[in-house]
């Protein structure tokens, strides 16, 4: 299989020529395309997120356990009667280390126990319910950032996916499901509704 850095090499040029097309035919600013081009680079390592080993997986856990470290000192640090906020700066760091180590560790022991390798993280459901994620969270910003990191971060997955397949000639990470007929069907409904949503919310100006 591909490594690490080969995916995010080969995920990275293609974003980048992507975004310039983008930019060049559909006059994307450079907020859709500095979006779009993470939305990309960050697509292709999601399907590594069902390796136990691998640094998707690492750089994902402290991602999610930095994001919940700074919710918890923006909330420490804030005045209120719950907890006697605000804390002093070294009571927040402690909350903070404790926080991200708390949520490093149950997003990643989740990922391992709920998912195997070149499951359902390796099938077509995934560059669009990633792609749609990325679209609710930016649904806000306009029709061209959505365009631009919808359509980035569907590229970016299947990189991902066509590297592994054309790198092995085993075409199974480019399956419409799993092996998992039910996990597979919850999966394409997920994708759904999450697209969906990203398109009914989209602000078009």
């Amino acid at each position: 299989m591909p490594n690490f850095e080969t995916h995010i090499t080969v995920g990275a040029l293609v974003s980048a020529v992507v975004v310039a097309a983008g930019a060049a035919a559909f006059g994307w600013d450079k907020t859709a395309s500095s979006l779009g081009f993470l939305a990309g680079l960050s697509g292709s390592m999601i399907p590594d997120l069902d390796s136990d080993t691998s640094k998707p997986l690492r750089l994902s856990g402290a991602v999610v356990g930095l994001g919940f470290a700074a919710a918890a000192v923006g909330f420490v640090t804030a005045p209120g009667d719950f907890l006697n906020r605000p804390w002093p700066p070294s009571s927040a760091a402690i909350a903070a280390l404790g926080t991200f180590f708390l949520f490093n560790t149950i997003f990643i022991e989740i990922l391992k126990r709920r998912t195997k390798h070149r499951g359902l993280f390796h099938s077509l459901a995934v560059p669009f319910l990633y792609a749609g994620l990325w679209a609710v969270v930016v649904s806000s910003a306009g029709a061209k950032t959505v365009m631009s990191v919808w359509s980035l971060a569907v590229i970016g997955v299947l990189t991902h996916l066509i590297l592994d397949a054309g790198k092995s000639m085993d075409f199974s990470p480019l399956k419409v499901a799993s092996d998992d007929l039910s996990a597979s069907t919850r999966l394409w409904v997920l994708t759904a509704l999450v697209n969906f949503l990203a398109f009914t919310r989209v602000s078009i100006p």
